[in-house]
């Protein structure tokens, strides 16, 4: 019996390969057992990844621990921001079309009036900025921006921004975030039933500035320090219509068991009756505290989000579990004043065993990602989140790993599970203004490596492919994730780079993902760009001369380069005393592409599927290979001609072909035929496979 098996998909992307003999799954045939240095289209297309240009020499601003960052000005112009040891680095992008101009900084016109320009798709250095933050703390940054400001956190360090300062000449600077008043939180420090107070104000009323006095029997010498200034002293109100007081501490006096409070007040105190009694306050102390020394152990809030203009923090060390949001407009005060729906929100979680937050996320709301669950703060469209109406609901329990910050696109956020071996789709549903969580590729999980940072780059009017990349410190590597819900495409697939080139950190800046690389051999760093119709890593422009020789090539010393012109492979070589000599038949002296090349496999499933074919002994008699736009491959290691005699006769450039390759293996009859079926490349040009076909002849049992 002979029967007809196609392949003509790889939505689900590379499988584990403990999933390989499961036929019984009905997207087996949707999946491959390998997609080495591959992505998966939206049309189900395997291809060639893209590779890299090169873009800058980083290497006396770059360190091992740097982190890159995208900043926006309010003028919708974009800088990439390298972090080094106690000093970012600010760098322009590609502007694409730039207007010349002449020695006397005067626009150059053509006859017609018309400035000319040119295509500048270079990036420099703008600018040095100073910074607070030591080299073995940037992983653990994090940051948001909105404003013309990239705000960052850490637990060792208070909030700061780097900012544009001046935009005649532009400028950047950094400075700690200037925050008045403090969100504050009652720690439990102050024995509200032991204490007597004394309540006074300058003002008639119970307004004005506010002396108030607990006189605390076995009051420890020092409890109450400057570090309360800042906090809040919450009491008993005037009259039923305003039944809360509320000052801000200004000033701390201690002597003895008695602590003066000097105060602010926001909402005037009632100052008769039962105000002298302790326990009508509460004594909040700044959740941090602004000095350099913290003597009582806070810290400082080590995550943050801007979120329907408030400020988010969360996370300080000793309220792990707590969020604070700013007033509405004004992200440095978080004065909760009356709880008017402008006013500063500070929620505790609560929840057992939630742990501590790990990230805040804007998506379609306030996402919460902890330890061990997730959460979102429900809203509806035709409202905000206020002091009023805040709460939070538990959405799903998979916990959040704290290496990788969550990604949002349109409805969904992706995050990575707290072991670092699954990635979450963090769907909002509407129903319910509730959200689902789902492993988006369950199939791939060798591919998850507990992942530390990621970039996304969004699908444009050319192209529709929606990716992830995922950089995986453990192993030198980037899983991309490709995923369109419309034709239910989530692909994971392995990238790799060579031995001696090591991943530092992965941005997007602009809708174009960097890469920061260090080369061991020549022990410099260097910017990179993705970039589609590249097919070599840290592509740069070089002169051929005629001889063939081509130098300049210190950065690449030791390594062995690939040589491209005009679409065309000069073959490889190794780099000697910082320059090649290439095999140059025409005796042209042009401008070559010289970069790394990398290897392509694609190894499809084993060609069955269904429960009733999967015991049987089969064979394969033919297998029909569809490919576009490819050139230069191999399937089973039997080059795939891409040139006829006519073509070679008249001695005309390669070209990329679409066609179908038909082969037939010579193998017998077998439960799992084909083990060999394996399509490689190891050139500069591209490869899309459409389609795999099979002819299988089934044995009678």
């Amino acid at each position: 019996m002979t029967k007809m098996v196609r392949q003509t998909a790889f939505l689900a992307g590379e499988a584990d390969q403990a999933l390989w003999k499961r036929t019984d799954i009905e997207e087996y045939l949707t999946a491959a057992r390998s997609l080495l240095n591959c992505e998966v289209g939206t049309t189900g297309l395997a291809r060639k990844r893209k590779g890299t240009t090169y873009k800058f020499n980083a290497t006396t601003e770059a360190i091992f621990n740097s982190t890159m960052y995208e900043f926006v000005d309010k003028n919708n112009n974009y800088y990439i921001v390298l972090a080094a040891d106690e000093v970012f680095y600010v760098f322009s992008t590609p502007a694409g079309f730039t207007d010349l101009v002449d020695y006397q900084n005067n626009l150059v016109i053509n006859y017609l009036g018309q400035q000319v320009g040119v295509q500048d798709d270079t990036i420099n250095l703008l600018q040095t900025v100073v910074t607070p933050y030591n080299s073995q703390h940037l992983a653990g940054l994090d940051y948001t921006q909105d404003n013309d400001s990239l705000i960052l956190t850490s637990p060792s360090y208070r909030p700061g921004r780097l900012f544009v300062s001046s935009y005649s000449p532009l400028t950047f600077a950094f400075e700690p975030l200037d925050i008045y008043p403090l969100p504050a939180f009652d720690f439990g420090v102050t024995n509200y039933n032991a204490a007597t107070v004394v309540l006074s104000t300058t003002v008639a009323g119970g307004t004005g500035i506010l002396t108030i006095a607990f006189t605390i029997p076995g009051l420890a010498a020092g409890t109450y320090t400057n570090a309360w200034v800042g906090g809040q002293i919450i009491g008993g109100g005037i009259s039923e219509l305003a039944p809360i007081g509320y000052a801000i501490i200004t000033a701390v006096s201690q002597i003895g068991t008695t602590v003066t409070f000097t105060a602010t007040v926001q909402i005037a105190f009632k100052t008769t009756a039962y105000s002298t009694l302790g326990t009508q306050y509460s004594i909040r102390q700044p959740a941090w505290v602004n000095e350099a020394l913290d003597p009582y152990g806070l810290g400082y809030p080590a995550k943050v989000v801007y979120f329907q203009n408030r400020l988010w923090f969360a996370n300080t060390r000793l309220l792990p579990g707590t969020i604070f949001g700013s007033k509405i407009n004004q992200p440095v005060s978080f004065d909760v004043g009356t709880g008017k729906d402008t006013d500063a929100i500070i929620y505790t979680i609560g929840q057992t065993s939630s742990g501590a937050i790990q990230w805040l996320n804007g998506g379609k709301q306030l996402e919460i990602f902890t330890i061990n669950y997730e959460f979102a703060a429900p809203q509806t469209e035709e409202s905000g989140l206020t002091p009023s109406t805040f709460s939070i609901r538990q959405q799903s329990s998979y916990g959040s790993s704290m290496a990788l910050k969550p990604q949002t696109y349109l409805n969904d956020s992706y995050f990575v599970q707290k072991t670092g071996k699954a990635a979450i789709n963090f769907h909002f549903t509407g129903v319910g203004l509730a959200y689902a969580s789902t492993n988006v590729a369950p199939q791939s999980q060798h591919l998850m490596k507990n992942p530390n940072n990621r970039a996304l780059l969004r699908g444009t009017d050319i192209s529709q492919d929606n990716f992830i990349y995922l950089l995986n410190e453990s192993d030198n590597t980037i899983t991309a994730f490709q995923f369109a819900t419309e034709i239910k495409l989530a692909a994971l697939t392995p990238i790799t780079f060579k031995d001696d080139v090591r991943l530092i950190d992965i941005v997007t800046c602009n809708n174009e993902v960097y890469l920061l690389k260090y080369y061991s051999l020549t022990q410099q760093f260097s910017i990179e760009v993705m970039q589609s119709g590249v097919f070599i890593d840290s592509s740069e422009s070089h002169l051929m001369l005629s001889s063939g020789v081509v130098s300049g090539l210190s950065r690449f010393e030791g390594y062995k380069v690939q040589v491209v012109y005009a679409g065309q492979d000069f073959g490889e070589y190794t780099v000697v005393d910082n320059s090649i000599l290439v095999r140059n038949p025409f005796q042209q002296q042009v401008v070559v592409q010289i970069g790394l090349l990398y290897d392509v496999e694609i190894t499809p499933m084993y060609p069955f599927f269904g429960s009733t074919s999967a015991a049987f002994m089969k064979q394969v008699n033919r297998i029909y290979i569809d490919y576009y736009e490819s050139l230069n491959f191999k399937i089973n290691g039997k080059l795939v001609q891409y040139q006829n005699f006519q073509e070679i006769q008249e001695g005309l450039p390669l070209t990329p072909k679409t066609d179908t390759a038909i082969f037939s293996p010579v193998t017998g009859y077998s439960r799992f035929p084909s083990d060999d079926i394996v399509i490689t490349q190891t050139s500069p040009f591209d490869l899309q496979i459409l389609s795999i076909g099979y002819q299988i002849d089934m044995a009678v049992i």
